[in-house]
């Protein structure tokens, strides 16, 4: 897709998306300060800078090694540039003991994270998306808690995570259990596996002098934040949005490299078409060790899969489209 008409396009979805079509979603995330891997902030931003996403609330995956660390600092940076007010809560710090496990055995205040989701999806008059990144541990719980309010009520849960070849994989391991539950729980899955053979993967990477060098000063602000995992403690977090921004800092941090797995899923959740991938009707076998692999044997279950049609254009098209979810930010 030639740029010019991609950004057309996008400007066309921005001044249809009102609220009454927005895509009512619900996102929890592995997103930490100081960080594990910063592709998480690149992700919320994403989420936040698209319009037509009616964003119902924000939970923090923690487990164990999230514990005293959840990406609070980052999400109140995103609600005050965007001077929205999300909910959000920090959910169960343990692994979950058995696929069946409803994490109620817990500390009360790593409750909040399940209690969230469920409170979230009761209140909603329509269907709405879940969208995963890290592990599945606190959507897990739900479903063991409330199974029928959770089928009733999300019309489609992307799950970032995984290898569709059978390799094992960190955002699944982080929570075996609870990955293995929800993929076999029947709900409307759309799959994005992390890495896989022939297409099914939705890794891509970038410089961050190619997205960031033209963002708005408090974008960069924001992620020269997270990146030098700077202390909230000593560097308010809000100031820090609207300081100058040293040129050796910037050159120091904007030749590094990103990794990044979700945006195509958050396009394609936005309601967005894409010439660059698809969602492949497929089966997936789960082991019980977390392990998936793709067959067409009538021995997995059906779900959606992530696949990459166009490899040598995929990059392009998620480029842009992080590029532009920043830009919304000067708006």
């Amino acid at each position: 897709m030639r740029s010019g008409c991609f950004f057309l396009v996008l400007a066309m979805i921005a001044a249809a998306a009102g609220a009454d079509g927005a895509v009512p979603i619900l996102y929890t995330t592995d997103l930490l300060h100081p960080h594990m891997d910063p592709d998480d902030h690149f992700d919320i931003a994403t989420l936040f800078g698209m319009p037509e996403f009616d964003i119902r609330g924000v939970v923090f995956d923690l487990g164990p090694i999230g514990k005293d660390r959840p990406g609070i600092v980052a999400l109140r940076q995103m609600l005050h540039l965007t001077g929205k007010e999300v909910p959000f809560a920090t959910g169960l710090l343990e692994c979950l003991s058995s696929p069946d496990d409803t994490g109620r055995d817990q500390p009360e205040e790593t409750q909040r994270g399940v209690e969230l989701i469920l409170r979230t999806l009761e209140a909603s008059s329509k269907p709405m998306v879940v969208f995963t990144t890290g592990s599945l541990r606190d959507v897990a719980a739900a479903l063991n808690r409330n199974g029928d309010l959770c089928r009733a009520k999300i019309s489609r849960l992307y799950i970032n995570a995984g290898h569709a070849g059978g390799d094992y994989e960190y955002n699944v391991d982080l929570d075996p259990h609870a990955y293995v539950r929800v993929l076999n729980s029947g709900l409307p899955i759309y799959l994005v596996p992390c890495f896989g053979p022939d297409g099914y993967e939705s890794y891509w990477k970038f410089t961050h002098r190619e997205v960031l060098d033209k963002a708005p000063v408090a974008i960069q602000n924001f992620f020269v934040y997270a990146l030098i995992q700077a202390d909230p403690t000593q560097r308010d977090p809000l100031k820090a949005l609207a300081e100058p921004l040293s040129e050796t800092l910037r050159e120091e941090i904007w030749g590094q490299e990103r990794n990044m797995w979700c945006t195509g899923a958050l396009l394609h959740a936005a309601g967005r078409t894409s010439e660059t991938f698809s969602f492949k009707e497929m089966e997936v076998r789960v082991e019980a060790s977390g392990r998936t692999t793709l067959t067409s044997s009538g021995i997995g279950r059906p779900m959606k899969v992530f696949h990459v049609d166009k490899p040598g254009e995929y990059r392009a098209e998620m480029l842009a489209v992080l590029k532009e979810a920043l830009a919304t930010f000067n708006r």
